[in-house]
């Protein structure tokens, strides 16, 4: 980027609204967090993946950069293991490396497609293995490849569990996932749900059934899925874990309309293993009040004064009538069941489909992303970054500000997902809507793509792409495996179509 602006916190919110042609312009650095966040531990790696940049293309196939081969692992419906299917679709993909380099795990949380069965939704795991020519293929002899989908029985904990806003529930009906998910500290992942997922709701089952942030086991079919209550109940994107400085841990997840944390009472305990997973049952739910730079608890005492004021008027964002509100939010159980309504009652600051969000290697400041929304003036996307005070991640105030706006000057437009690697570099994957891709100022960017976004100083320099999705398709979120390897999932819009692939180094 050749020229950086500062942006104040002021014109920062401003463009999280209406300011379409500030945020179509406008990039800025990170000189405003010098000093703010300790970097002085962290050496970057030697870049891996090095790669040409490739220009924008509106071509029907993928196609990855110069010196990298394509392997695809599978297509929607073929066979893991045994009778265990590929799901469809796929917003959210992980790794893990198995007793060697060239053996591993593959997992994907698939996305609500229309006109696919509700069995192809949910996560497949995968075993997959390099040949000695250095491909990638399925291994259907791995024992944790299986599938989990809405037929799944899955425990609900927390304080939500057996409560009246669950209609007394203890158990729920399968992982209806939406294409977000994550990663813990002891080695399981999430995978996130939705609030307003017709086609669960199809299905006859009360929506406190779904929205959830469910948690799995890649690598062990005997660790039982369960969906926590206390990180609670919204239009879910990905989530990132870390510890404060005392030990508890903290879970920062993308929301479409609202960014959350979570903070456990307990503290963590890396000889536990999935037993820290009890932590995620009791804590505190925060939303994040970019404006005033602090983490607003969401709890019902706070919320009840403000509704008892008959003035009080509905944000936006809210689509019930504040007596709605009054008995959907009287108790601790029911703002978890309800956090996004909570949320944004107490002041949360509304966000347009922040979805990505990456934890940076050297000071542990967060990163997220919005994908925009072309209706609000928002259209090509942001990066956002947010410090906490005294590189706390419990802390209840930060400071926050625009990193850098979509746009042609960035090199890219509609960040849905956001990964760092070892050397400070941000992988994003794109999602611009089919509606618009390749039409009007959308045109500059071609299809949707895989990008990395390298350091520059204290900012990034301008986006490269490393892949590009075929047209009418999106890539999902990228996961490092051996190898100077990328696994991610090529999903065609609104088709019920969607692949498994492997980018290389030849």
């Amino acid at each position: 980027m050749k020229e950086q602006k500062q942006v104040s916190r002021r014109s920062f919110l401003a463009m999280l609204g209406t300011g379409a042609a500030a945020l179509a312009a406008a990039s800025t650095g990170l000189d405003s967090f010098i000093g703010k966040a300790s970097a002085a531990t962290w050496t970057p790696k030697p870049t891996a993946l090095p790669f040409p940049a490739l220009q924008p293309v509106t071509t029907d196939y993928l196609l990855a950069a110069d010196g990298y081969t394509i392997d695809v692992l599978a297509h929607h419906g073929d066979s893991l293991r045994g009778t265990a299917q590929l799901g469809v679709g796929g917003g959210y993909v992980g790794f893990r490396p198995g007793t060697d380099a060239s053996t591993g795990l593959v997992w994907v949380n698939h996305t609500a497609l229309p006109n696919h069965a509700a069995d192809n939704r949910g996560v497949s795991v995968m075993g997959v293995k390099r040949t000695a020519n250095g491909s990638w293929s399925l291994d259907k002899e791995n024992p944790a490849a299986r599938r989990l989908t809405a037929s799944e029985r899955v425990q609900l904990t927390g304080k939500a569990k057996g409560s009246k806003a669950v209609h007394g529930a203890s158990v729920t009906q399968g992982i209806w996932s939406n294409g977000s998910g994550g990663a813990t500290l002891w080695g399981t992942a999430f995978v996130g749900e939705q609030t307003n997922d017709t086609q669960a709701a199809q299905t006859g089952m009360p929506p406190s059934s779904y929205g959830w942030l469910a948690e799995f086991d890649p690598s062990d079919s005997s660790f039982k899925p369960r969906k926590h209550s206390a990180l609670g109940r919204f239009a879910h994107g990905h989530a990132v874990t870390t510890l404060s400085k005392n030990g508890r841990v903290v879970v920062y997840m993308g929301g479409q309309h609202a960014l959350y944390k979570f903070v456990s009472s307990g503290q963590y305990h890396a000889g536990n293993g999935t037993a820290n997973s009890s932590l995620l049952e009791e804590g505190t739910l925060y939303a994040a009040d970019l404006g005033k730079g602090n983490w607003i608890a969401l709890n019902a005492s706070a919320i009840a004064p403000i509704l008892a004021d008959r003035t009080f008027k509905v944000p936006a964002g809210v689509t019930w009538l504040r007596e709605d509100l009054i008995d959907m939010l009287q108790d601790e159980a029911s703002v978890l069941t309800n956090a996004h309504e909570a949320a944004l009652v107490l002041g949360a600051t509304r966000l347009e489909n922040a979805t990505g969000i990456a934890l940076h290697p050297a000071d542990g400041s967060l990163f997220i992303t919005q994908t925009g929304n072309a209706e609000a003036g928002n259209g090509f996307g942001s990066i956002m970054r947010l410090v906490e005070q005294q590189d706390d991640a419990a802390s209840l105030s930060f400071e926050a500000d625009l990193t850098t706006a979509g746009g042609r000057q960035a090199g890219f437009s509609s960040p849905n997902s956001a990964l760092f690697d070892d050397a400070g570099r941000l992988w994003l994957s794109t999602a611009i809507p089919a509606s618009r891709l390749n039409e009007g100022s959308y045109a500059a960017f071609g299809n949707n793509a895989i990008y990395a976004l390298s350091p520059s100083g204290e900012t990034f320099a301008k986006a490269e792409s490393f892949a590009y999705a075929p047209a009418n398709a999106t890539l999902a979120s990228v996961a490092f495996g051996a190898g100077d390897t990328l696994f991610t999932v090529v999903q065609q819009q609104n088709e019920p179509s969607s692949s498994v692939v492997a980018i290389r180094k030849k």
